[in-house]
């Protein structure tokens, strides 16, 4: 027994790291080679469809209809795909670059002489069905009836011919704060934003089976776990098993908002708190709804949430845009500002552009930048 002892005491240091390097090859090896099979013999599974869980979110982003411009994110839950040309999803027609901005240029590392505006939000900001176009004319629209990002960045860029300007929606449908705040959070560093402009409302107050920090948890065991369901498929067939194995879903749970009143406003805080500390200004807008009596019960949910964020943001001095006429206040004669209840039409995005732009001169955010007076 000694001399056995003292004999594999005597293996150099180097073969027994071979040893267990072989070791961990050959396990990689297999697991390479499950994954070979698995995608050759077996059909893809989408992430999406494993990310988005609840029937709330599926019926936005991952039904057959919507889910032809998103893909699974292992951080967000959905995103936009990358490098869309024209596509035509819900009336709308976008592209995105390579980065799945809604941009036709692409988000790199700031360019010198450049002040960046990000504009953080949900589907009232990426810019739903502006402009609007019919699924078989894909090609008869205005190309001059934009959202609000982009005509902030043309105006200022007209302005400002000697400067140069970015403005683009961080925005994906169906985003509430608790993914909005994920997101910054996660790219601020590299986008590093001179301006940070948020809006979110409907999706928070929406409401879901489950709240988003359940449904999207964003702690870090979550995230890599739904990371190897995207970039692997056996562990995308060993995720979809193991929640058949767990058997039928539990019965449902009373309806509740995807983000509650409280959390709504604390992530809203987080925000602007994430953005001054990167050395960018922050705006923050009310959601915009067009009237109380489509539907009573949504639109009291929207007047309590846009009360509080307006009552957090004065007491924390954060200038905070509250446009009339994009409220359900206004609901007798705003129509002709709404494409439908909940999202602005072409002329609300120039109306909320004209009012950020006097907000900026008001409050002198860009400095000595000259800021055009409207873009009505």
């Amino acid at each position: 027994m000694q001399d056995q002892t003292a004999t594999s005491s005597k293996i150099p240091l180097k073969r027994r790291l071979l040893y267990v390097g072989v070791i961990y090859v050959v396990f990689l090896l297999v697991l390479l080679s499950i994954e070979v099979i698995t995608r050759l013999a077996l059909p893809h599974i989408s992430s999406l469809d494993l990310f988005v869980t609840t029937p709330q979110q599926k019926m936005q982003v991952a039904n057959p209809e919507q889910s032809v411009i998103f893909e699974g994110d292992a951080l967000l839950g959905w995103r936009l795909k990358p490098n869309l040309d024209h596509a035509v999803w819900d009336y709308t027609v976008l592209s995105t670059n390579a980065q799945s901005f809604r941009a036709d240029y692409p988000i790199r590392a700031k360019p010198a002489n450049t002040f960046r505006i990000v504009c953080l939000g949900d589907s009232v900001t990426f810019g739903y069905r502006v402009p609007p176009v019919w699924p078989n004319k894909p090609n008869e629209y205005d190309p001059n009836w934009l959202p609000y990002p982009m005509l902030l960045e043309k105006e200022l860029v007209k302005a400002n011919p000697n400067r140069r300007f970015e403005a683009f929606p961080m925005a994906v449908p169906g985003y509430t704060t608790h993914q909005g705040l994920a997101w910054l959070r996660r790219d601020i560093g590299l986008l590093k934003p001179d301006m940070v402009i948020a809006s979110f409302g409907w999706n928070d107050a929406s409401m879901s089976d489950i709240p988003d920090r359940e449904s999207i948890n964003v702690g870090w065991f979550a995230v890599g776990s739904r990371w190897l369901t995207e970039h692997s498929q056996a562990f995308a067939y060993a995720t979809r098993w193991l929640r058949a194995r767990n058997g039928p879903a539990p019965p449902e749970r009373k309806p509740v908002p995807r983000v509650a009143q409280m959390e709504y406003v604390e992530n809203f805080i987080s925000i602007v708190n994430v953005a001054r500390e990167h050395g960018a200004s922050v705006i923050v807008i009310g959601a915009p709804y067009r009237d109380s009596t489509t539907n009573p019960p949504e639109a009291q949910l929207m007047t309590q949430y846009r009360a509080a964020l307006k009552l957090a943001t004065e007491e924390r001095q954060t200038p905070y845009l509250e446009i009339l006429e994009l409220t359900e206040a206004a609901g007798d004669v705003n129509q002709g500002w709404f494409g439908e209840l909940i999202h602005p039409n072409h002329l609300g995005h120039r109306l909320i552009a004209s009012e950020l732009l006097k907000l900026m001169a008001q409050k002198r955010l860009l400095g000595e930048l000259r800021i055009p007076e409207s873009v009505l």
